[in-house]
């Protein structure tokens, strides 16, 4: 198992180190913001605070200055710009225009309710000169008026903040004038305007800093929260497929256990039966003189091939699962008719045993659309299976049931199968159907197998949309509910295919050229078919092949039996080269692939490279004769 190389380490930390350093930076930098704009904020009301103390302080004593001058003529007898030509009004004038002077007051002036109970001006004590000179009876303007008001009701007011009015920035004070005759009437209002451009430039300077300092520390949380979180989507991301290392290592170690395991039952189990097959057939060379020994040997011989073959081909039937190579095909069957076929053939295990069967049968669909192949496969691991695990003596009860389907024309085909066997464990009820599963070697069970047929089971269940289900307890025995969907056929739709007797019998005599590279292959399959009444030539080799087609005379041949692997030229370049023949007869002869390949691909690779057919090794003689039945006679028309 590979391991996750150490070489990435040093630059990971690295960059763990950068990320925390860079992210305590930015946060540092952060907080230094804040403090300084939160600083900045509290030196601009400092400032704004000092000016307005100072501003106030300088307004109350022009104020004290001036009150013990003001009287009553001043407020009553000016009124209009007429008015200024008055001893009076130019005494005061010129005393209020002195007094502004001697400090930064930029406006001192007096005034009171005109007409219509509008302020006006009244004295200026602006240089009489000055552009912004009110004459007495002009109107204040809009922004001063509230400190008037709040004077002329009897209140001395300080503005808090700068004023902005058309001509800059101002502190503005206004004082009731009461009148000194005792009466307390207030005769109009004393207003200072002292002059602050300088403050407020110094406070707007602080608070563009504050702004741009704010919108920076703004912009580094920003920053700060994106970090944080692609960090955390990022640290997320690798606790996940942290995750899922963890979970597929562990899925490998156990996927790489189940195998180990099945690699030792497996070698265990083929050993069993080649053990047996050596074994006899040393047994048989010893005892050449007594032929109801060496028939017994024989037989027995026969069983441990056709067990070893059984564990090769469930091998096989794997792998073909695992690679999606298993295709469906149902054809219109007989029910009752298909389902005996398979008690059928566990009949003669069962009597062995000498196992008690019952079958029961409720049959409401004679005929059925299914995969009758792969269904007897079923059939048949789920019967072997409680034959095995079931004492000598056992009982072992078959049930066949249909019910109507969840779709008008289709019906659902259960079999249950129940056994008095040894059972299953609640805990490997869970994993009895994953591949390479057994919950004992045949070395402590004594009983053979791979482990793969009820893995084999539930994927053809699968591929046949079907249900399993499996109802075990240790020591009393097993159920096994198969549960399988079904088109409704009808009879007419089921008609075999009768034996063609006539057809059978052209085939003796029959030329067939064997392609095949192995002596003892070749020995087997020239006996097998001669005793079948076919006259056989060999060829050693593809090219050697090629040479025996090409000398005979036409129609010498009437098939090729091709092997795949030979030395010098294969089956496949041997089929290709047979197919360009100018002779288009030669050319046309059928081919049948006769190999130890036995997947679908290379089914498939042998009908692209030319070939008609292929019979997988070890031969069935059954299958064989139908498959030659039927290209020779249908290459000759009969």
């Amino acid at each position: 198992m590979n391991h996750p190389s150490n070489e990435n380490i040093p630059s990971r930390s690295f960059s763990y180190h950068a990320f925390n350093f860079t992210f305590l930076l930015l946060l540092a930098v952060f907080f230094i913001s804040l403090y300084t704009v939160a600083l900045l904020k509290s030196n601009s009301r400092i400032t704004l605070s000092a000016a307005v103390e100072r501003n106030i302080s300088c307004s109350d004593a022009v104020h004290r200055a001036i009150s013990s001058r003001l009287t009553r003529a001043d407020f009553e007898q000016i009124h209009t710009k007429s008015d200024m030509n008055s001893a009076q009004y130019r005494s005061l004038q010129s005393y209020l225009n002195e007094l502004r002077s001697l400090n930064s007051t930029r406006y001192l002036y007096t005034a009171k309710r005109g007409p219509g109970g509008k302020p006006i001006y009244l004295i200026d004590g602006l240089d009489l000169e000055a552009p912004d000179f009110a004459y007495p009876g002009t109107y204040l303007e809009e922004e001063m008026v509230p400190y008037l008001e709040a004077a002329l009701s009897g209140k001395t007011i300080h503005s808090q903040k700068i004023i902005d009015t058309t001509w800059g920035h101002i502190f503005t004070a206004c004082y009731p004038v009461i009148a000194s005759d005792g009466t307390n009437d207030i005769l109009g209002a004393l207003c200072i305007e002292i002059d602050m451009e300088d403050t407020y430039r110094s406070i707007e300077a602080i608070n563009r800093s504050s702004f741009g300092i704010a919108a920076a520390a703004s912009m580094i949380a920003l920053l700060l929260i994106v970090i944080s979180y692609f960090y955390t989507k990022n640290q997320k991301s690798r606790e996940l497929t942290q995750q899922l290392l963890e979970q597929t290592a562990k899925a490998a170690e156990a996927a790489n256990k189940a195998k180990s395991t099945f690699l030792f039952n497996m070698s265990h189990d083929i050993r069993t039966p080649m053990n047996a097959i050596l074994g006899y057939a040393e047994l048989a060379r010893n005892h050449l003189q007594e032929p109801e020994k060496i028939g017994e040997y024989m037989d027995k011989i026969h069983i441990s091939g056709e067990k070893m073959l059984s564990i090769i081909n469930n091998i096989l039937q794997f792998s073909q699962i695992e690679n999606n190579q298993i295709h469906i095909e149902e054809t219109s069957v007989q029910t009752e008719k298909s389902f005996d076929s398979c008690i059928v053939m566990v009949q003669t295990a069962l009597e062995e045993k000498q196992q008690h069967f019952h079958v029961t049968k409720d049959i409401s669909y004679p005929y059925i659309y299914i995969d009758m192949t792969y269904m007897s496969e079923i059939i048949l691991n789920i019967l072997s299976n409680a034959i095995k695990y079931t004492a000598k003596g056992g009982t072992i009860s078959c049930a066949l049931r249909q019910e109507p389907g969840e779709t008008d024309g289709w019906c659902i085909t259960e079999i249950a199968i129940t056994d008095t066997g040894i059972g299953i464990s609640e805990e490997f009820q869970s994993h009895i159907f994953e591949s390479f599963s057994r919950e004992r070697s045949s070395t402590v069970s004594g009983i053979e197998g791979t482990g793969l047929g009820m893995g084999i089971v539930k994927n053809l269940v699968d591929l046949m949309h079907g249900t399993i289900e499996v109802k075990s307890k240790l020591g009393e025995g097993s159920t096994f509910t198969v549960r399988i969907p079904c088109r409704i056929s009808s009879q007419e739709e089921t008609e075999p295919t009768a034996f063609d007797e006539t057809a059978a019998q052209t085939l003796s005599g029959c030329r067939i050229l064997l392609a095949e590279d192995n002596d003892l292959n070749a020995e087997i399959s020239i006996e097998l078919l001669t005793r079948e009444g076919l006259l056989v030539e060999r060829a050693n080799d593809g090219v050697a092949c090629l040479e025996m087609l090409q000398k005979a005379s036409e129609d010498y041949y009437d098939l090729i039996l091709m092997d795949i692997q030979m030395p010098i030229m294969d089956g496949y370049k041997a089929t290709r080269a047979i197919r360009r023949f100018s002779d288009k007869k030669k050319a046309g002869i059928p081919i049948v692939a006769m190999t130890a390949n036995a997947f679908t691909e290379d089914k498939e690779r042998a009908l692209e490279s030319g070939m008609n057919d292929h019979v997988a090794k070890p031969i069935d003689m059954k299958v064989l004769m139908s498959v030659l039945e039927e290209q020779i006679c249908g290459h000759k028309g009969l």
